[in-house]
């Protein structure tokens, strides 16, 4: 408990050192983009299935300061029974520091069925850098220290583990209507690894509607069950709406 309550106190200062920064007169400059997409996809790993993947996303910025929020599920039956059912909600806070460096905190609600565990929350805080940003192009990494409360699904129990993160972003716009990206994260402590990647390419349609293609993995170095396999690989084909 205590854990959690420093953790909340961490974000809660950057939180607010973000608010102070939006306050500043001086850096009056506000950014909102989003968006939401919906598809079908395919799985192999813990389930083969086919089903549907809803996500959204927004960011917000002003002046030195950005928040970033995500909301993901997806959903599927095979042959009358229930085959995947997951859905997560994050949140991240960044502020720029300077040339290119800034600080982080972030929080994030999963609840995966089909993993081994009932529900995972993590939390932490930061450091990136944007190694290159062009008008086209975005390469960041970050790192940081988090937080992890995990309740396995059988034998019921609480994990709780302090771990290492690590995160890759890379977003390149070939032209004004297709564009690839890459985020690639990976968690570690004293008892697992989790690694997750997600490929995109977005090609745009008409007007703020896009056509998606993209292929997430996620591993787990150690299942909490002998029957939950340790890699998962998910196929998306989306339609996307920006805003």
């Amino acid at each position: 408990m205590k854990n959690v309550i420093v953790l909340g106190a961490l974000l809660g200062c950057l939180a607010g050192a973000a608010v102070a920064v939006a306050a500043d007169g001086r850096i009056p400059n506000r950014q909102v983009v989003g968006e939401f997409a919906m598809g079908a996809t395919y799985s192999t790993g813990n389930t083969k299935r086919k089903g549907l993947d809803v996500e959204g996303k927004a960011r917000y910025r002003i002046g030195r300061a950005e928040d970033k929020y995500r909301i993901a599920a997806e959903y599927a039956r095979d042959t009358g029974r229930t085959t995947a059912r997951r859905w997560l909600v994050g949140y991240q806070s960044n502020l720029d520091i300077q040339d290119g460096i800034y600080a982080l905190g972030f929080l994030q609600y999963e609840d995966d069925r089909f993993s081994g565990y009932l529900t995972e929350i993590e939390g932490g805080f930061g450091a990136g850098y944007r190694v290159l940003q062009t008008a086209d192009m975005l390469l960041a990494v970050e790192v940081g220290p988090g937080y992890r409360l995990s309740r396995k699904r059988s034998p019921a129990s609480d994990e709780k583990k302090v771990f290492g993160r690590g995160v890759v972003l890379f977003e390149y716009s070939m032209s004004d209507t297709a564009k690839i990206s890459n985020e690639l994260s990976l968690n570690w402590d004293n008892a697992r690894k989790k690694v997750e990647n997600t490929f995109a390419v977005t090609s745009q349609l008409v007007g703020s509607l896009a056509g998606r293609v993209s292929v997430n993995v996620r591993h787990n170095s150690d299942p909490p069950a002998v029957t939950v396999k340790k890699t998962d690989t998910v196929t998306k084909l989306a339609l996307v709406y920006s805003f």
